[in-house]
């Protein structure tokens, strides 16, 4: 080779180095021989593991986005044992900021493949003043249910496990409110030893703000109540990254690592987006047809047609979009045409969304492409963050925090289980507080507490333990409140040891909420929600030995 080609190639390298690709162009990767050596520029995404299918469709880790629950139907079973976790590597750039934590996937049921899926981890801004409790899977007589994670304060050393609340008395805004406000619904919260209404009221909307209201999480000791919270908007959360499907197969080869690098695009997450109540999760892509209805994933917009749950994602876009009246409806629109004809639907996987957005015109690819390769979401700035590369240090001290995250699930699971065994015999008195509860809908029976002397169970252990149902045509017997437990936990690792002194990071004060209406009174005719008989329809929960899945269990 000449040396005037020799120095065209390396002016050529020095540019694309220098200007980068081409706007609208994925960072690609260029081999030049130059003298006899191979020179590599620019980046392409590498393969996934030989085995790995990278979905386009699927959960949103839970750490990311959870829609808000008000009233639990039965939780979400599968009788398959899920795998251990995944050897996840981190990512090698992340959003720059000592409040953006990796937070590590975990396994999830798919039902169309009747398998599990692995939620891949992602980079998350930490909201402020919270600490991050991951969900996990729990062993009982039916299978493993879901028990979802939550954003607890960050100052908590204890849990306090509490009896069931009564359902929701949230029915929406009464009327249309300012446009510059936003309604935050009500919530059951203890006062004096019981629980009492406290209702919901209009706050001031703040645009780099989403509330998350104040409700409660069912696990097998008891229910949790969770505060209300200001977090981020959805651009400003972080970076979450594609679910993938590894056959048993493939995890379980010897030294079997995954690393993320496929990129949701938040700005396009909204158009296939889905809330699926009975497993706290927000859905991906096509769970478009009544064959998924039934499954229990419904279109985030329904949440404002029911009050069974809160989207607090919705809310807060239909605030920001509250100039145009006809937003909502064309949100309804857009998904019922989705329904109506499969080829507007988006692909299912990463391979097949490529060829997709190939085929489309140039017009159509932006809704096309629901993801993008890491490099290139860094390359283009495509998002409000900066990003820093994960040197060595920054990488040993992060997948130390993924490994205590998995401790930690495992731990909750260990205190959260059911203290006692289950009894043959007759029921003991309930424990209960000198004030009368406004009446749960279930009957609820005390807890034993289990000291270090007591032996170790061999039986499997229940997910819940339940009073014999109430008939219908009966009414509920009067039921008092059990004395609510507490547990000392240890320190989480998802919590920010520093507040950022950025302002753009320092939250609103929190709203003041109205005194509790100590006069309201529970729904007695009415049954938590079955949520489209999820459980029932389901197609991995049909063990005859499974229970009841169309109606509420509550402690």
């Amino acid at each position: 080779m000449s040396h005037p080609r020799v120095a065209l190639a390396i002016l050529g390298i020095g540019l694309f180095v220098v200007c980068g690709p081409w706007p609208g162009q994925a960072a690609a990767q260029v081999s030049i021989d130059v003298g006899g050596v191979h020179i590599q520029v620019g980046d392409s995404p590498p393969p996934p593991p030989s085995g790995v299918e990278v979905l386009t469709r699927g959960p949103v880790h839970e750490a990311f986005a959870q829609p808000v629950i008000f009233d639990e139907g039965a939780g979400f079973t599968t009788t398959r044992r899920p795998p251990a976790p995944l050897d996840e590597i981190v990512p090698d750039q992340k959003p720059e900021g000592n409040h953006v934590l990796w937070i590590p996937g975990y396994w999830s049921w798919d039902t169309d493949r009747a398998d599990f899926i692995w939620v891949s981890g992602c980079w998350r801004a930490v909201p402020p003043k919270t600490c991050w409790v991951p969900g996990y899977w729990a062993a009982g007589r039916g299978g493993y249910q879901w028990i979802a994670g939550f954003w607890d304060t960050d100052d908590a050393e204890e849990i306090e496990y509490l009896p069931a609340p009564p359902a929701s008395l949230e029915e929406g805004p009464p009327g249309a409110g300012s446009p510059s406000n936003i309604w935050i619904p009500g919530c059951w919260v203890r006062h004096e030893g019981r629980y009492a209404w406290r209702p919901g009221f209009w706050e001031q909307a703040r645009p780099d703000w989403v509330w998350e209201p104040a409700h409660y999480v069912s696990t097998p000791r008891g229910w949790v109540y969770v505060d209300g919270y200001w977090d981020y908007p959805l651009d400003r959360r972080g970076v979450a990254f594609l679910p993938v499907y590894c056959p048993p197969g493939v995890y379980g080869r010897a030294n079997f690592q995954y690393s993320p690098e496929m990129v949701l695009d938040l700005g396009v997450l909204t158009l296939n987006l889905f809330s699926s109540p009975q497993r706290h999760q927000y859905y991906f892509g096509d769970y478009y047809g009544p064959e998924y209805a039934r499954e229990g994933f419904h279109p985030w917009y329904e949440a404002s047609d029911h009050h069974d749950w809160y989207d607090p994602i919705f809310v807060h876009q239909q605030w920001q979009h509250r100039d145009d009246r006809n937003w909502a409806a064309t949100q309804r629109t857009e998904y019922a045409h989705r329904t109506a004809d499969q080829s507007l639907r988006p692909a299912r996987t990463y391979e097949a969304m490529q060829a997709q957005v190939a085929r489309l015109p140039e017009k159509d690819r932006r809704q096309a492409q629901t993801a993008r390769p890491m490099r290139e979401v860094v390359s283009q700035k495509t998002t409000p963050f900066k990003f820093d590369t994960v040197d060595a240090k920054t990488r040993e001290a992060t997948a130390s925090r993924a490994k205590d995250v998995h401790d930690y699930k495992d731990k909750r699971a260990q205190w959260e289980a059911p203290a006692a065994a289950p009894r043959t015999g007759p029921e003991p008195k309930a424990v209960v507080t000198p004030r009368e509860v406004v009446t749960p809908r279930e009957v609820v029976t005390p807890r034993e507490v289990v000291t270090p002397r007591e032996p170790a169970r061999t039986e499997p252990t229940p997910i819940r333990e339940m009073e014999k149902p109430v008939p219908k045509h009966e009414p509920a017997p009067a039921a008092r409140d059990v004395q609510p437990e507490k547990v000392k936990i240890p320190k989480p690792p998802i919590v920010v040891r520093e507040p950022p002194h950025d302002k753009a990071l320092t939250p609103p004060p929190k709203p003041t909420h109205p005194n509790p209406d100590l006069n309201a009174q529970p729904k007695h005719t009415e049954e938590a929600p079955d949520h489209s008989k999820d459980s029932k329809d389901s197609k991995d929960s049909k063990d005859k030995d499974a229970p009841d899945k169309g109606k509420p269990e509550r402690k």
